[in-house]
């Protein structure tokens, strides 16, 4: 997909939604974005939009979304009732590219929800995301080879 028909599907897709935290869900995404290599930058803007939106995979394939991006998507996506422990091994066990891309926009995500909650230390009701951040940390460390 071209990066700036995802760009406009995000825009679309959270027009006026907030995160659990109050802020413009689009602001996260907007900062995951700058945060990901330019690879990986497509897919970020669309990393929240089968979570948080009506949009459906049959409207990004529409739009061109390629075989990578949605293998991605389906791994940043939790599936129904999925904990969020199990999602987060789940994408940082994940084999091959989209595994890779995926990594990388979690970790980007990740970063931007502590930054964000550290602003308000006491909340008791955010998942463990120093926990996930390690995981998908330590599994990018371990795929790393020398050339």
């Amino acid at each position: 997909m071209e990066p700036e028909i995802a760009r406009g599907i995000a825009y679309y897709s959270h027009h006026g939604r907030r995160d659990r935290l109050g802020e413009l869900r689009i602001e996260h995404v907007v900062r995951v974005v700058a945060a990901v290599p330019p690879g990986a930058r497509t897919t970020a803007w669309l990393h929240d939009v089968l979570e948080h939106s009506d949009t459906r995979p049959a409207t990004l394939r529409e739009d061109g979304m390629t075989a990578l991006e949605e293998e991605a998507l389906g791994l940043l996506t939790p599936a129904q009732d999925e904990r969020f422990e199990l999602h987060m091994l789940r994408i940082a066990h994940a084999p091959g590219p989209a595994g890779d891309v995926a990594r990388a926009i979690e970790l980007a995500e990740l970063d931007d929800l502590l930054a964000q909650s550290a602003e308000d230390p006491l909340r008791w009701d955010l998942p463990p995301y120093a926990w996930a951040r390690r995981h998908i940390a330590g599994a990018m460390e371990s795929a790393w080879t020398p050339s």
